[in-house]
């Protein structure tokens, strides 16, 4: 998972990054939404066993897909489901700064999205 910088005084780089990295959440989050107002068992805590989760979750996509593709509209109510952990910011949670490693992979994938590099690693 990608996270946005944390630290103070962000390069144009960092910050530019940051906004992508928000953008996309943001995008996920309302992917999230869709799929709990169209399958309630989303919104709730099931007794599907973990090894079968992937496969209900999955299942829900792909049934999804067939629906917005039939042109099934969403009921406006169901899309104000507010998903649980809307909190705004990912990164005040983890204060531990990501492994030197993990900080130069997105370092690059940084680079490469706001400079167009496309070197290989």
């Amino acid at each position: 998972m990608l996270v946005p910088y944390a630290h103070q005084n962000l390069t144009w780089t960092e910050h530019a990054f940051n906004e992508l990295v928000a953008a996309a959440r943001g995008v996920a989050r309302g992917a999230v939404r869709r799929l709990k107002a169209r399958w309630r068992c989303l919104q709730r805590r099931s007794e599907v066993t973990m090894q079968d989760l992937p496969s209900m979750i999955a299942a829900c996509c792909v049934l999804h897909n067939v629906c917005e593709r039939a042109g099934e509209e969403l009921d406006p109510d169901l899309m104000q489901y507010e998903l649980d952990d809307d909190d705004g910011d990912v990164v005040a949670h983890d204060t531990a700064p990501p492994a030197p490693a993990v900080q130069a992979a997105r370092d690059r994938i940084a680079h490469g999205l706001l400079h167009g590099s496309h070197a290989s690693n």
